[in-house]
């Protein structure tokens, strides 16, 4: 997976008892949104690194949400990204 620095989200992970917490922070380019977190089991969390190291986030973590995993790779909400990427046409 390729960071471009000020165009990524920046990630931080919290260890929990029963897993891990992985909070993400859309890059400043997009706006100033608030971080976002996501709750993984320990299965969740390796299935996680499987999509850090190059898998499909849809095929490593099928298991959740697509506003999880859209967190997850964007820091966004899928609302949040939804309204950012419309198209102005539209409305």
């Amino acid at each position: 997976m390729i960071e471009i620095p000020g165009f990524s989200p920046s990630r931080r992970i919290e260890r929990t008892a029963d897993g891990y917490v992985i909070h993400v922070r859309p890059p400043a380019t997009i706006g100033d949104y608030p971080e976002v977190s996501v709750v993984l089991t320990e299965g969740q969390y390796e299935r996680y690194q499987w999509w850090r190291r190059g898998k499909l986030i849809q095929e490593a973590l099928p298991d959740l949400s697509d506003d999880q995993r859209e967190m997850l790779m964007t820091g966004l909400r899928d609302a949040d990204f939804h309204r950012i990427a419309r198209d102005p046409e539209e409305d």
